[in-house]
């Protein structure tokens, strides 16, 4: 296995160009009425800073939906 530090995004990916287009996804997930949870965006802003990838968010978001529908389930 190499000794690298592997990093979230491409080196010509930068923390404006995540955020310009984070902000146009929300504001148009808005205007179709959802509503975005503090926790959801606490992930975007990770995303944006670079410490976590677009496709760790969506497995964030995946699992909690997953585990309150277990939780739903269970009840």
């Amino acid at each position: 296995m190499p000794d690298t530090v592997a990093t979230p995004q491409d080196a010509d990916d930068t923390a404006a160009k995540r955020r310009a287009s984070l902000d146009q996804a929300l504001a148009s997930t808005r205007l179709e009425g959802h509503v975005p949870t503090p926790e959801f965006l606490a992930d975007c802003e990770d995303y944006i800073a670079g410490r976590i990838t677009d496709d760790e968010i969506l497995a964030r978001e995946v699992e909690r939906v997953l585990g309150a529908k277990r939780a739903t389930d269970a009840a």
